[in-house]
C-alpha cells in the first residue's frame, strides 16, 4: 500500500511561479501511481469557491481560477496538500475578443430546452453559458499553444467589473467577460426564416444570418479592427430543422469586423458554471428531440456539449484567420473536446484512453502571428508584401518581416501535404529548389506543387504552380527571362513588351482614375504597354539614372503607378486612394527589369515584370 506522501498532488503541465495570461488555467498533473479520487483546488486567499476534479490512475486535469498578480493555489488529494504559485498577467494591450448575444426585435429571450431543465432557458442563463464557454475556449487554446512550444500566448476578452458567474456558489463582483446583448432590427420570425437556415439544403439565403449579425454589431464596435463571437439566441428546432442558426466565421488582416456566429440550439447541454463542466462532459442522457435540436453527432448530452462549444470555437478559429485543416478543431476534432478537460470519459468512470482534441499545428502558427495573441516582448513586425521569384537556384521568397511557415500542396489538394517552419530563425529570405519542395509533398512524385507563405506580419503569398513560376524564356541578348506574379485581378487582353536595350530617357504614364498605359522612350525609339486614355504625364530620367522598380496601387485593376529609379521615386500617377499599395521589383541586385506584361481592358487590369540577369 502506497504511503500518503506518494499521493502528493503535482502539476506537471506548468512550472511553479510561471507567468500565464488566461483567467482560467487548464493544468495537468499527477497524484501518485494508480491513485483514484477527487482533487480539491482552493484559490488564492479563498477568493473563489473550491473546485473538485477527478483523479484516475494517478492523473488529473483541472481548471484553476486566477486573479491578476500572484496566485498561491492549494491542491488537496486525500490528506495530502501542496501549495503552488502562478502569476496571472492579463494581456490588456492586445485587442480583445468581444462576446455578443444577438436577439430579434421581438425576441421572447428564451432558448430551446426541456421543460424540467436544471437552469431556466432564459437570457440570464445564456449569458452565463456563453461566458463560461468562452473561458473554456481560452483555457484550452493557451494549453495547446504552450504544449506546442509557442508560449503562454492567448487572446483576451473585453472584461468589466460586474457580478461574476463562473461559479454557481458565488455572486462576487469581479472583472469578468462582458456579454453584449444586441437587439437586431429583424424580428424573431425573420431570423428563424427557413430560407436563412444553414442546415436547410434548399435555403436561398444561407449566408444572410452573417449579414444580420454584421448589421447588429457595426454600430457598437467601431474600432479599426474588431474581433467578435456572436450567438443567436433565437435559434429554434422545429419539424426536423434548426432555424436561426449558422456556423460561420470570417477574419483576416484586412477585415474590419472579424466575426464568428453560431446558434443557441445546443445551449441546453452547455455548462453554466465551473461546477457544471465535468458533469456536462459526463452527461449520458439522450437528447429529447421533441424539444431540442441536435447536430450530426449530438444525440447524447455530453456529445451535444462537445459539438456546440467546439463548433463555435471552430468558427472563432475562422475569425482568427484559420482555414479548414486535415484534422484538428478546424476539421471537427472538437467532437472529443471533453477529453481535454477531464481524465474520465462517458459512459462511466472509465479512464480516458484515446486521442484528445487538438488545434492543428498550422492553426497555432497563425495564432502565433495574430495581434490578439501577441506577447509584450514580441518584436514589432515590419509591414510589407511577401515576394516570390523564380531565379537560377530555384524559388526565392523575400519578406520584410521574418518568415513563419511555408505550406506545401500537391495538385488540387484542399489541405497542405506538408509545411516548412521558420519560427525562431528570423529569416527574411529563403531559396528552395523544386526538388526540395517535391520531397515535402510526395517523396519526389509528380503533379503541380502549390505553396502558401505566411510571415510574422500576417502577410501571405501563394504560388499555384511552382514549375510555372520557375519557367523562363530564352531570349537573344537577354538570356533567361522570368516573370513576377501579376498585380490586379480582372482579366482582359494579354500584352507583353520588352524594354529597349538602349538607355531609357523618358517615361510617359497615361492615367486618370486608374492606370491606362505606360510608354518608355530612348533617343531612338519607344515601346508602349496599355492604352492612351486619361492624361499623359512625363517623367524625365537623368543620364546615369535607370529604373529599378515600380510602386503599384491595385485591387480589381491597377489604380496607380509610381516609378522607382536608382536615384528617386516619382509622384503617383492615377487614383492614389484606390486599391492597396505594392511594389514590383526584380529579385535582387543581380537582376534587372527587361519587360512589362499583363492584361489590358479599357485600362490596365493586371501588371507584372519580366526580369533577367544583369
Amino acid at each position: 500500500m502506497a504511503k500518503n506522501s506518494d499521493f502528493s498532488p503535482c502539476i506537471t503541465s506548468h512550472a511553479a511561479n510561471c507567468e500565464v495570461h488566461s483567467r482560467l488555467l487548464l493544468v495537468k498533473g499527477t497524484c501518485g501511481s494508480n491513485a483514484n479520487g477527487d482533487l480539491i483546488i482552493s484559490a488564492h486567499k479563498n477568493n473563489f469557491p473550491k473546485q473538485t476534479y477527478p483523479v484516475r490512475n494517478g492523473e488529473f486535469k483541472a481548471l484553476i481560477h486566477l486573479t491578476p498578480g500572484e496566485n498561491t493555489i492549494e491542491l488537496t488529494f486525500h490528506t495530502n496538500s501542496k501549495l503552488w504559485t502562478v502569476h496571472y498577467v492579463p494581456l490588456l494591450q492586445n485587442p480583445p475578443l468581444h462576446l455578443c448575444i444577438i436577439v430579434g426585435s421581438d425576441s421572447p429571450l428564451t432558448y430551446d430546452d426541456v421543460p424540467d431543465s436544471i437552469h431556466p432557458p432564459n437570457l440570464e442563463t445564456a449569458i452565463k453559458k456563453l461566458r463560461l464557454a468562452a473561458y473554456l475556449w481560452q483555457a484550452y487554446t493557451v494549453s495547446q499553444m504552450s504544449s506546442n512550444g509557442l508560449g503562454e500566448r492567448i487572446f483576451r476578452f473585453d472584461e468589466s467589473c460586474q457580478i461574476d458567474t463562473l461559479s454557481s456558489r458565488d455572486q462576487s463582483v469581479r472583472n469578468t467577460a462582458t456579454i453584449h446583448v444586441l437587439k437586431s432590427k429583424y424580428t424573431t420570425a425573420q431570423i428563424r426564416d427557413p430560407q436563412c437556415a444553414q442546415q436547410n439544403k434548399h435555403a436561398k439565403n444561407k449566408g444572410s444570418l452573417f449579414d444580420i449579425a454584421l448589421e447588429a454589431i457595426r454600430p457598437v464596435f467601431t474600432e479599426e479592427r474588431n474581433h467578435i463571437a456572436a450567438l443567436f439566441l433565437d435559434s429554434h428546432y422545429s419539424n426536423g430543422l434548426i432555424t436561426g442558426h449558422a456556423a460561420l466565421g470570417l477574419g483576416g488582416a484586412d477585415v474590419t469586423h472579424s466575426l464568428a456566429i453560431f446558434g443557441s440550439h445546443t445551449l441546453f447541454s452547455w455548462p453554466a458554471s465551473l461546477e457544471d463542466v465535468i458533469p456536462c462532459f459526463m452527461d449520458i442522457r439522450n437528447v429529447d428531440t421533441k424539444y431540442c435540436g441536435i447536430d450530426i453527432e449530438g444525440k447524447i448530452y455530453w456529445i451535444a456539449c462537445n459539438v456546440g462549444i467546439g463548433a463555435m470555437l471552430h468558427e472563432v478559429g475562422h475569425l482568427f484567420g484559420c482555414p479548414h485543416q486535415r484534422d484538428g478543431v478546424m476539421m471537427r476534432d472538437y467532437i472529443r473536446l471533453n477529453r481535454s478537460f477531464s481524465v474520465t470519459e462517458p459512459p462511466g468512470p472509465s479512464v480516458l484512453n484515446g486521442k484528445e482534441c487538438s488545434w492543428h499545428r498550422l492553426d497555432l502558427l497563425r495564432f502565433l502571428v495574430h495581434p490578439c495573441f501577441a506577447l509584450p516582448n514580441d518584436p514589432i513586425p515590419k509591414q510589407g508584401d511577401i515576394e516570390i521569384f523564380g531565379i537560377d537556384q530555384g524559388i526565392l521568397i523575400k519578406s520584410p518581416s521574418p518568415l513563419v511557415v511555408i505550406e506545401v500542396y500537391l495538385d488540387n489538394d484542399e489541405f497542405p501535404k506538408s509545411w516548412i517552419e521558420y519560427i525562431n530563425q528570423s529569416l527574411n529570405e529563403v531559396i528552395l529548389s523544386q526538388e526540395q519542395l517535391r520531397d515535402h509533398v510526395s517523396g519526389g512524385g509528380g503533379g503541380k506543387i502549390k505553396i502558401n507563405v505566411i510571415a510574422a506580419n500576417r502577410a501571405t503569398a501563394s504560388v499555384d504552380d511552382i514549375e510555372a513560376l520557375l519557367h523562363y524564356e530564352q531570349i537573344p541578348k537577354l538570356g533567361r527571362v522570368w516573370k513576377t506574379a501579376k498585380l490586379g485581378l480582372q482579366t482582359g487582353t494579354s500584352s507583353t513588351v520588352l524594354l529597349p536595350n538602349n538607355p531609357i530617357t523618358r517615361i510617359r504614364v497615361y492615367s486618370g482614375l486608374c492606370l491606362d498605359g505606360i510608354e518608355f522612350f530612348t533617343k531612338q525609339q519607344s515601346v508602349f504597354f496599355g492604352g492612351r486614355g486619361g492624361s499623359p504625364h512625363n517623367f524625365q530620367l537623368e543620364n546615369d539614372e535607370f529604373i529599378i522598380g515600380f510602386g503599384v496601387r491595385s485591387g480589381a485593376w491597377i489604380d496607380a503607378l509610381q516609378i522607382i529609379t536608382s536615384k528617386r521615386q516619382s509622384q503617383w500617377f492615377g487614383n492614389t486612394e484606390g486599391g492597396s499599395p505594392h511594389k514590383l521589383m526584380p529579385p535582387n541586385n543581380d537582376y534587372r527589369i527587361c519587360g512589362i506584361y499583363g492584361e489590358i481592358n479599357q485600362w490596365v487590369t493586371q501588371i507584372g515584370l519580366q526580369y533577367c540577369k544583369k
